[in-house]
């Protein structure tokens, strides 16, 4: 592992704990928020994650999409239609904001969990 994907995959871990930790909060209003919060985060570090080990492959992906694509291809995850949503969840959040949609949110970044520590050993692995 070079330094640069050394470094962001050990921000992945990070972020993976924090989101960890706040998931296993009560589940308050603020809770819930500030999980929401590191769901974003921790996400964004995922797919940008992807993107840097499979450009150190030789394989380009240019948007979350295809590197969710192509990952499943080189076998990082399992099922890209459930990074797809993921996807869609974090773009949801980020562009409206109610109180139904934050409480599916949160209910995802729990599944999102558990599939990013599944991504996070596979690139351990590698």
């Amino acid at each position: 592992m070079n330094n640069a994907l050394e470094s962001i995959t050990d921000d992945f871990n990070k972020a993976l704990n924090r989101l960890s930790e706040a998931l296993e909060l009560a589940p308050t209003r603020i809770h819930k928020d500030a999980t929401i919060q590191r769901f974003e985060f921790c996400f964004e570090l995922s797919w940008k994650t992807i993107k840097l080990f499979l450009n150190n492959q030789g394989i380009e992906c240019k948007s979350p999409r295809d590197c969710f694509r192509r990952a499943a291809d080189y076998g990082l995850i399992d099922n890209p239609a459930r990074w797809f949503d993921f996807l869609d969840a974090r773009n949801l959040i980020a562009h409206t904001y109610n109180i139904k949609t934050a409480d599916k949110i949160y209910k995802k970044a729990a599944i999102f969990r558990k599939n990013a520590q599944k991504l996070l050993n596979e690139l351990k692995e590698q």
